[in-house]
């Protein structure tokens, strides 16, 4: 039942559209309660080409670097200082790229909703905001921060391109209870949860958060981004325990030179687990150098990456996992849209005796924003 209304709700949203796309700047509204509406989201599908050292497969897929969905937005001035709104937004997947495997390439027989954000918060010009409900923790994405341009198909997050596929035995050729989901890990902080958050002003491009939620889950981040002169710098460092339980520090910066279009962005993150019977010592980082220029086509800007990404401890202690890949972007500005492409390896290796086939990933697709 709560699916069925929730695709109701946006399909009704959507066949509204066109009516309400005489008067862009007041497409929704929502009575007379002095919150004024909007309707956004994105659509992004793929097809993902893999080999895992013995069989190649096809899937047809929803890109997990950046899900498919909606939301609803509102805000309302409060007074010159305050404004007051929500968030919710519903990620819909239909076989999602860090689901399908070997043994199961259509992971349901329709899509799945899943909550992201449903909150509220007050905002202070002078005092910042306050946010409650289920919504980003403070340190989410700070492992994350990319001015390259490609972050639609490769980011610090290397295994959602192909996080479901099970590894090959190169030996026997047969495939593995280990997922290329469970021995890589961006360690990015503490993600979406029931929570109070409240994140200062911006002075001079730096910011602080904090927040507290579920379960004694609480963190606290540090944000900063400026321009100088022709550089763009993107940046942000977090501390994270979750659930009164491991500690994670994790961070990442990321360059742009305007002019060349030259960009690097690095992550890494380390975590102290509470268990002093486990002997792991998680560690991660992510290197990625990108190009983008207008002048390939009239289009939009053309983005190209490489990168690599590395952990070490992630599912047993002295076990290495190594990621590299190339990729590119086609933005089509006027339909908000970007054409993407890439190609990834993941490689991993553990103590004892069972040697592991690399796992090859090849994905195509397109990113549709409303």
């Amino acid at each position: 039942m709560t699916r069925s209304i929730l695709l109701s709700t946006a399909l009704v949203s959507l066949f509204a559209l066109p009516a309400m796309a005489q008067d862009k700047e007041n497409f929704a509204a929502s009575g007379a309660t002095g919150i004024k509406l909007k309707v956004s989201g994105q659509v992004n599908r793929a097809m993902l080409f893999t080999d895992d050292g013995n069989n190649s497969d096809t899937f047809f897929v929803d890109n997990a670097n950046s899900s498919t969905r909606f939301r609803f937005t509102g805000s309302g001035d409060l007074d010159s200082d305050t404004s007051l709104g929500f968030v919710i937004e519903t990620q819909i997947q239909s076989n999602s790229s860090t689901d399908v495997n070997q043994n199961n390439r259509t992971t349901n027989n329709g899509a799945t909703f899943t909550e992201r954000k449903m909150e509220v918060y007050i905002d202070s010009k002078t005092m910042g905001r306050v946010t409650l409900g289920q919504g980003d923790m403070a340190s989410n994405g700070t492992s994350e921060t990319d001015l390259s341009g490609t972050s639609v198909i490769a980011y610090s997050s290397v295994e959602d391109m192909a996080g479901g596929l099970f590894l090959n035995d190169k030996t026997t050729n047969t495939l593995l209870p280990i997922k290329v989901g469970n021995v890589f890990n961006n360690y990015d902080g503490l993600s979406r949860r029931d929570r109070i958050r409240y994140d200062t002003p911006s002075f001079n491009g730096f910011q602080l958060s904090t927040s507290a939620g579920d379960n004694g889950r609480y963190d606290a981040a540090a944000r900063y981004k400026a321009s100088f002169g022709d550089i763009a710098f993107d940046s942000a460092v977090a501390y994270s325990n979750d659930n009164n339980d491991n500690d994670t520090y994790n961070g990442s910066f990321s360059f742009l030179h305007k002019v060349s279009g030259i960009s690097l962005t690095a992550a890494a993150a380390t975590v102290d687990l509470d268990n002093s019977a486990d002997p792991r010592d998680p560690l991660m980082y992510y290197v990625k150098l990108g190009w983008q220029t207008k002048d390939m086509t009239a289009y939009g800007a053309t983005a190209f990456a490489v990168d690599f990404g590395y952990n070490e401890d992630t599912l047993t202690a002295d076990d290495e996992s190594k990621s590299y890949g190339i990729f590119v972007v086609q933005n089509l500005d006027r339909v908000g849209t970007e054409l993407y492409a890439g190609v990834r390896n993941y490689e991993y290796d553990a103590p004892g005796a069972t040697k592991y086939d690399d796992m090859l990933a090849v994905m195509a697709g397109a990113r549709v924003k409303f």
